[in-house]
């Protein structure tokens, strides 16, 4: 049995010339002298007072990256504060005009040198930590994170759905300063005694038809429950199963008290508990007892392996809220049994639609029912595409039998409605959506962006089907890393708010667009001489196209509103505004509920109407 252990993220510390040598230590001798080295955090209790012999170690970490994770449209005011346009205003909220673009951005670290949890993983350099002796942060009368340590460069800004490259004059600028840096805390360093410290997080796998393959075999697209006439051969969005690799090297990531459950959905199973119990010893003494660790089993014995307990795995026998209570924890047997849930379940014979809205509705309500929570609340959503079980654009109405095709029984969740309830309780959990392509759906979801903007959240696009899908350690890498960029936003990140006179002129950046911008953005401060090393070798603070064809622009889009807004008149004909905020050209699927809610009409040939029974039989 194949053991696993942590990931480890190996720093870019080279050998420093004795010039840089000499600069530091000339640098700790004068702050020393001066009496205004302060080391937060020194944990000195239990020391003798008078211990002479007593070495006290600088946590001298280094940069070791700059990731540039996600984009949303934005409104930078004149004080420096950036608020998210996520799309129109909902309830009350004032409407805000978009001037610009808000980036999230990581800064990631060589390893704690002392951390106060054991095995501390989390690299990310929060505000006010040590860096190369100097605090990092954005406050101050000399802050050393501000606008002026920024450089950013948009190469082409053009609309998603354009050629690669193609980009207008008007669309290309830089290198510009920043006009506005912040840093969003949303959890303190690890510490065993702060409760906030700990990460609350649900992981959402995708387990649909369409990343095993089942899927129609002439659009490709995910039809009913039933495996009919799928494609010869398969066309699964996941071959190499990248995504189940991603997954468990993300639960690594996390700290052992970070709480964790993870779940996976489809049409036929609905939302279940990606756990499983059945892990037991191999062998010895203590053959077929229940184990999470080789330690367990005793010296006698193969160890612990998954599979051959007797009662065989009790998740699935267990209600939904008990399999929640049990799964949601940060010891080591619900890590365990996540992983060998991973690995041998959630990876084989997905079906049917995907039931997106439902199954982070019942990740929402889990984390959100929590009183004893203090810490941040996260969902991060793996998934090739968008929500296929209920009314929408992305709906199959009729399917290649020509039969009508009604949403999925299990369904219980709209997108609007999901929308409306987070807004009402003001947000309280975070969105992460990792979007990567299958071969009826290759576009980015524009509600899925809308959720990860407005829970503060982030959105990140993966177009695996435009990349070398014979190469199942490229797709894999991408996605591994698209991972471990949220993983570092989990307890905060840096926010750079950038004006654009182009994001004010409709005639440029029109409304209901889904754009790509490819530039780079480049953090500066020679406080930090390992900087130098990491724009030397790493390309995380670029956005753009990477080797393998991998497409790391950034996605915004300006929302639209109305039809109008599109140039046309009617919600289901030609130019009309998608609940995505997205203008499509071409009519509403027949079919799509339309007009007041209760009306009971329906799209039919690009017009509103009470009956469409010609649309399918």
């Amino acid at each position: 049995m194949t053991k696993r252990t942590a990931p480890t993220h190996p720093a870019h510390t080279p050998n420093a010339p004795s010039a840089a040598q000499s600069r530091r230590n000339w640098r700790w001798r004068s702050l020393a002298a001066a009496g205004t080295l302060a080391i937060a955090g020194l944990a000195v209790a239990g020391l003798p007072s008078c211990d002479s012999t007593a070495k006290f170690s600088l946590p001298d970490r280094k940069f070791n990256d700059v990731q540039m994770v996600t984009a949303f449209p934005a409104h930078i005011a004149d004080d420096g504060s950036i608020v998210r346009v996520c799309g129109a205003p909902l309830d009350d909220q004032p409407a805000k005009v978009i001037n610009g673009v808000e980036f999230n951005l990581n800064f990631v670290s060589t390893e704690l040198k002392s951390p106060l949890c054991e095995g501390d993983r989390d690299q990310g350099i929060k505000e006010g930590e040590l860096i190369e002796l100097y605090r990092v942060n954005t406050q101050g009368n000399n802050p050393t994170v501000g606008k002026n340590n920024f450089d950013l460069t948009f190469d082409c800004i053009s609309p998603r759905s354009d050629a690669a490259g193609t980009c207008s004059t008007d669309m290309k600028f830089g290198p510009v300063q920043a006009s506005a840096v912040n840093y969003v805390a949303l959890a303190p360093r690890c510490d065993p005694k702060t409760e906030s410290s700990r990460l609350n997080v649900a992981l959402l796998m995708d387990h649909s038809g369409s990343v095993s393959g089942f899927v129609d075999k002439d659009s490709f697209k995910e039809d009913n429950p039933a495996k009919r006439s799928p494609p010869n051969p398969l066309q699964p969005s996941d071959k190499s199963n990248s995504r189940i690799q991603a997954a468990e090297f993300f639960v690594e990531t996390l700290n052992s008290r970070d709480r964790l459950i993870g779940y996976y959905f489809n049409e036929k199973i609905n939302v279940q508990v990606a756990a499983d119990d059945n892990i037991t010893c191999v062998g010895g003494s203590k053959n077929g007892k229940k184990c999470v660790s080789d330690a367990q089993c005793g010296t006698d014995s193969d160890g612990c392996f998954f599979g051959g307990a007797d009662d065989g795995d009790s998740f699935d026998v267990m209600s939904l809220g008990d399999q929640q209570e049990k799964a949601f924890g940060s010891n080591a047997g619900s890590r365990k049994y996540l992983l060998a849930a991973l690995d041998k379940k959630v990876k084989y014979n997905g079906e049917g639609r995907s039931n997106l809205w439902d199954a982070i509705d019942t990740s929402y309500a889990h984390l959100k029912a929590q009183k004893t929570v203090t810490g941040p609340r996260h969902i991060i959503v793996l998934t090739d595409g968008p929500e296929t079980c209920t009314d929408g654009e992305d709906f199959v109405y009729k399917g290649s039998d020509n039969k009508c095709r009604t949403p999925c029984v299990i369904a219980q969740q709209s997108f609007s409605a999901l929308r409306k309830r987070m807004h009402d309780d003001e947000f309280p959990v975070i969105l992460h959506f990792v979007q990567f392509q299958s071969k009826g759906n290759k576009l980015p979801d524009g509600k899925m962006q809308e959720l990860a903007c407005r829970t503060g959240g982030t959105y990140q696009f993966i177009n695996t089907q435009e990349m070398n899908l014979s190469d199942a350690q490229l797709i894999s890498g991408a996605l591994n890393r698209a991972m471990i960029r949220v993983r570092y936003t989990l307890s905060g990140s840096w926010r750079v708010g950038l004006k654009m006179n182009q994001m004010t002129k409709p005639s440029i950046t029109k409304l209901g667009t889904m754009f790509a911008g490819a530039g780079t953005i480049k953090f500066a401060n020679k406080r930090f001489p390992s900087l130098d090393t990491v724009y030397a070798t790493q390309t995380s603070w670029k956005f753009g196209f990477e080797s393998g064809n991998e497409d790391r622009r950034v996605l915004f889009r300006k929302g639209c509103t109305t039809s109008a807004d599109c140039g046309g008149s009617d919600a289901c004909g030609a130019n009309h505004c998608t609940v995505d905020g997205i203008c499509v050209s071409t009519n509403a699927p027949d079919r799509l509920p339309c007009g007041p809610e209760g009306s009971a009409q329906v799209c039919c040939q690009g017009t509103c109407s009470k009956d469409c029974a010609s649309a399918c039989n």
